[in-house]
Parts: C-alpha cells; sequence; structure tokens
C-alpha cells in the first residue's frame, strides 16, 4: 500500500473517502464535510493499493502533548490483510513524538486497537446535541 499524506494531492477523491469512511462501517457523511474535516486536520492518511483508495485516517494534534486520532478505515475488502497494521505503524511513528494520542473507536474494534498499545479510557466524556447523544447511547458508545 503506497500512503500519501498530502491533503491537496490531486489524487484525493472526497466523494471516495466518504464512501470509503462509511463502507468501513462509520456513518455517512457528506463528501464537503469530509473534505473540510480532513483540511482542517493536522495529520491525514490516505491509503492506495493499485490506484485504488483502501484506507485513510486523520489526525488532529497541538504537536505538543496529545492528538486525537479519527476516520481511522480500511476498506472491508482489504481488512485482514496487513493493510491496517501498515496505516497504524505509520500513524504511530507520526504522532508518537506528540504525546499521547486518544481515538474515539467503534466498539467492535477495540481489540484491533488494542493490538497497537491502545488502552480504553475510564475517564473520557463527551458533550454534544441530545439527538447525536441518544444516538451514541443507542449504539453502545455511551451509558
Amino acid at each position: 500500500m503506497i500512503i500519501l499524506t498530502d491533503k491537496n494531492d490531486a489524487k484525493i477523491n472526497w466523494q471516495e473517502v466518504a464512501d470509503l469512511i462509511e463502507s468501513g462501517g462509520l456513518n455517512k457523511r457528506n463528501p464537503s464535510e469530509v473534505q473540510q474535516a480532513f483540511m482542517h486536520s493536522t495529520f491525514t492518511w490516505f491509503g492506495f493499493e493499485a490506484d485504488k483508495l483502501v484506507a485513510t485516517a486523520r489526525a488532529i494534534s497541538d504537536l505538543t502533548w496529545a492528538s486525537y486520532l479519527a476516520d481511522v478505515v480500511v476498506s472491508p475488502g482489504f481488512q485482514g490483510t496487513g493493510l491496517g497494521k501498515q496505516l497504524m505503524l505509520t500513524i504511530k511513528e507520526t504522532l508518537s513524538p506528540y504525546g499521547k494520542t486518544f481515538i474515539y473507536a467503534v466498539p467492535d474494534k477495540i481489540p484491533f486497537y488494542e493490538k497497537h498499545g491502545f488502552c480504553v479510557l475510564l475517564t473520557g466524556m463527551v458533550c454534544d446535541k441530545s439527538e447525536n447523544l441518544f444516538s451514541l447511547r443507542k449504539n453502545g458508545y455511551i451509558r
């Protein structure tokens, strides 16, 4: 897999990124909002296999003490092939100089992140609109 980190690269098609995020089990998203989120992120990763987008991730960081890793996705057809491991190694190499890395994980992916050194955080909290909190509660993210 070739991993690009330039969010301005001409190969990046935001509809494809939005489709990949949805196919990977995250929420359906508007491509222009996906682009906005990635453009405002400190770090971005786009994994290509034979010119096909098969993996992505982004992180927001203060470049000192903490980073927030988000939208880590490997295409379902490529899961279990080692691409997720390759992506996580690249991400950890990039973010480790900047302190703690936090991630908001889909519950069934927690074991994957634990294999990469992440620990379940018992004191994390979230504040959002009531309809979003309802959805988070319904899907098992919060109590």
